[in-house]
């Protein structure tokens, strides 16, 4: 059997948003420049990537957010500058449809071929803002829950699935991704220093949630983030890559635009899961009643 090749692998970690969509997607398909010239072959970009984090304001006109032809145009082109290197691509951004708005995220393989959509399933946040509060996620005002599976696409080198944001916290979501089989996890996200935390509490969260679906499923995981302050809210950035152990490969070094590379040694995770063997010896039987309550 032949052993699986290491993949070169990056974050394009995200600082705020420009005025634009096209003015982002401009400094993305720079991001993607600089990630082939470090060899990269597989890159996932942040939650929204195309656009602010618009769900913490009531807002009359979305569609400077969730313009379909915009939307479109800047997939397109952002899907044929990583194809033209060589490179699959994680693409999140607002998707409007006829069924409502959904928080998504668009898989590509190294060809240009779209291999399939994720749509965030856990929406956080509130409808109505709460005025007392500094700070609202009205996620819940905007966007539908996700309709579809947590799926693994063939990125060509490896089998990829998504999680957006929220997602991440939820133990589920790892295990369901691992079963749909997924040989990699990409995580986008946008999330805020709530008011009375810490970035470094709330970077030490995200890490710890990720980390932790990566190691109880035996699978590297890349997770992309806004960083900076956008809109008077600091984001959280921090960008990184783990092992399929839960450690740590690298992490990004600023709070901007950065392309957080690493080496994902898919032979040792292949070793990793046949040691552990979670296929073998998982109990479905007994979780039953916690998953149905």
């Amino acid at each position: 059997m032949t052993s699986p090749s290491p993949i070169r692998a990056a974050a394009l970690q995200l600082g705020p948003a420009s005025a634009t969509i096209a003015t982002t997607t401009k400094r993305i398909l720079d991001l993607i420049d600089a990630a082939a010239r470090d060899k990269v072959t597989l890159a996932v970009l942040p939650e929204l990537a195309l656009t602010p984090y618009f769900a913490a304001a009531v807002r009359e006109d979305l569609t400077p957010f969730t313009s379909v032809p915009e939307n479109k145009q800047a997939v397109e082109a952002i899907a044929e500058r990583a194809a033209g290197h060589g490179m699959a691509i994680v693409i999140p951004f607002a998707e409007q449809t006829n069924e409502g708005l959904f928080n998504a995220m668009v898989f590509y393989d190294d060809t240009g071929a779209c291999q399939g959509t994720f749509r965030k399933v856990h929406i956080p946040g509130k409808v109505a803002p709460d005025p007392d509060k500094p700070l609202n996620i009205l996620e819940k005002r905007y966007f539908t829950p996700g309709d579809l599976p947590f799926g693994a696409f063939d990125m060509g080198a490896v089998k990829a699935g998504g999680l957006i944001c929220y997602d991440r916290r939820f133990p589920e979501s790892y295990r369901a991704l691992s079963l749909n089989g997924a040989d990699l996890i990409c995580v986008g996200y946008n999330t805020p220093v709530m008011p009375g935390g810490t970035l470094k509490g709330a970077r030490r969260a995200s890490e710890l949630a990720i980390c932790g679906g990566a190691y109880s499923t035996a699978t590297h995981a890349i997770a992309a983030g806004k960083a900076g302050v956008e809109g008077g809210t600091r984001f959280i950035g921090g960008s990184f890559i783990c092992g399929p152990d839960g450690a740590i490969l690298t992490r990004a070094k600023s709070q901007g635009d950065e392309v957080v590379a690493a080496d994902l040694d898919m032979a040792a995770q292949a070793r990793l899961r046949e040691r552990w063997d979670f296929a073998t010896n998982r109990r479905p039987d007994a979780y039953a009643p916690a998953l149905t309550a």
